[in-house]
This record gives C-alpha cells, structure tokens and sequence, in this order.
C-alpha cells in the first residue's frame, strides 16, 4: 500500500467520523427542540384551561391582583 493509498483512506475514515457526528448532532438537537416544544404547547394547554376556568367561574385571578 502506497502512502496515497493510506492518506487517501485515513482522510475517507475521517470524512465517515465526521459524518456520524454532525449527524448524532443534529439528532440530539431535534430531540431537544421537541421536548421545548412539547412543553410550550403544554403551556398553552394550561393557560387556556385556567382562562377558560375562570371565565366559567367569572372570578378574576388573584395573582393579576396582587400586582395593582
């Protein structure tokens, strides 16, 4: 095996590693953006089930209260 022959596989190999890092990279990535997503659509879910809470009620929050 020639030195080309080796430099030209060594830099294949490493081209292969790089590869499979960016690519768990990104997947780790979209993992966490769909976690952070699930919980602000959690959020809303909430939020909304409160307003709709008291608007059935008719009883302002007493923490916006608090604040005046």
């Amino acid at each position: 095996m020639t030195e080309q022959e080796d430099l030209g596989r060594k830099k294949a190999e490493y081209a292969e590693k790089m590869k499979n890092k960016i690519a768990m990279i990104r997947k780790e990535a979209e993992e966490k953006r769909a976690i952070v997503e699930a919980g602000r659509v959690e959020g809303i879910l909430k939020a909304e089930e409160m307003a709709a809470k008291y608007r059935e009620t008719g009883v302002s929050p007493k923490k916006l209260l608090g604040l005046f």
